[in-house]
């Protein structure tokens, strides 16, 4: 097989990208994935927690947009009472007896968590409780107000159990139509905002429009003065219950839902997969370039020209004689130390001619003595090297 010359192999290799940009690239974009997900992920954690922008859940202590209680929380806990957030189900905290707990614009308020109020109230408890379209309220009592949509924006005819509250304003969202077994607090019979059952030493307030403490409200009005006046007497501990809102007693990386899990899992799978696909094997390192074969016609002819300037051809070429002498005698099974005659009928044996043989055991002399001496390293050399 004819070998490639020098500049066809020269193109070659320079046609192919070096290692070293090669693992540039790799890196660049192992590093641009990565920042591809991490952003991904944060813009994913970022929209879980409401982000930097107002949100969260109506009537929610957390929540900061307009509909949320987060501004009333901060309020109660200026005015020196203990806030404290129940997450979870209500029946698996039940809040002491002296304390004031809000439950407001719940998504979900079961049987258990009805009964564990009713046994908080009875036991001497102030629950406060409403929203938008109770379900709940045949759950707290049996014969409870009546809700219907829409209501007063201003409420002044307030009962002096409130205290220096006179005008409430808010969104008109609702109002109660019937106030049941209590009594009104806030409006009267016809229309309320406000209704007051007592429930053994406790106490149950009815709360048709929760927009006075929302966020959006508060300010307007005595809306905060109603607010304190709800919670109780300073230092009275306050509860807001979170868990109808969806918050659960997990934190941190536990609350993390478990589709998420699995699905950090699986990036972090795909990344190490994509790193080992991309990294360097164990082993000897790479060379920079292919080492490219002797370039043989140069090579022979610098080295022709270097015997022809010595002008002694038969020391120039004693080495090969030398070489195809111990090459032959290899070959035939002789010693070392075999005479000429030994040496010429082997190399008859391996197929010398005449003129072959006597090179091999004279000194070169002229120019055919040479191309003879050439033939026969030729024919005798295999896969040896001249020592």
């Amino acid at each position: 097989m004819n070998e490639p010359d020098d500049a066809t192999a020269l193109h070659s290799v320079s046609a192919r990208p070096a290692p070293a940009v090669r693992r540039l690239w790799i890196a660049i974009a192992i590093v641009a994935g990565a920042l591809v997900v991490i952003n991904l992920l944060a813009q994913g954690l970022d929209r879980a927690v409401g982000g930097d922008r107002p949100g969260g859940a109506t009537g929610s202590s957390y929540a900061t947009a307009p509909g949320g209680l987060a501004g009333f929380g901060s309020l109660l806990s200026r005015y020196h009472h203990d806030v404290a957030r129940q997450r979870g189900p209500i029946p698996d905290h039940l809040p002491p007896d002296d304390a004031t707990v809000f439950v407001l614009e719940p998504n979900a308020l079961t049987t258990d968590a009805a009964s564990t109020l009713l046994q908080f109230v009875t036991a001497g408890g102030r629950l406060v409780v409403g929203g938008e379209s109770p379900f709940y309220l045949r759950s707290l009592r049996d014969t409870p107000p009546q809700w219907r949509p829409g209501g007063a924006a201003s409420w002044t005819k307030v009962d002096r159990s409130l205290g220096n509250v006179r005008d409430i304003q808010g969104a008109g969202q609702g109002s109660w139509s019937s106030i049941g077994s209590g009594r009104a607090v806030v409006g009267d019979g016809a229309a309320a905002l406000l209704t007051r059952d007592q429930v053994g030493r406790g106490e149950i307030y009815f709360l048709a429009d929760v927009s006075p403490l929302e966020n959006a409200y508060l300010a307007n009005g005595d809306n905060a003065a109603f607010g304190l006046a709800l919670a109780g007497d300073a230092g009275r501990p306050v509860v807001f219950a979170e868990g109808v809102h969806g918050y659960g007693t997990s934190r941190g990386l536990a609350a993390i839902p478990d589709r998420w899990k699995v699905a950090l899992i699986l990036v972090a799978l795909a990344a190490l997969a994509f790193v080992w696909s991309r990294a360097r094997r164990f082993g000897p390192p790479d060379q920079s370039r292919r080492e490219l074969p002797p370039a043989r016609a140069e090579y022979v002819q610098a080295l022709s020209v270097s015997l022809e300037r010595t002008r002694d051809d038969a020391g120039a070429l004693a080495p090969a004689q030398r070489w195809a002498r111990a090459r032959i005698a290899a070959r035939a099974g002789l010693g070392a130390q075999a005479g000429d005659e030994a040496l010429a009928r082997a190399a008859r044996s391996l197929g010398c001619p005449e003129d072959e043989v006597a090179v091999l055991l004279a000194p070169v002399l002229d120019e055919a003595s040479i191309l003879a001496l050439g033939r026969a390293v030729a024919r005798v050399g295999g896969d040896g090297r001249m020592q």
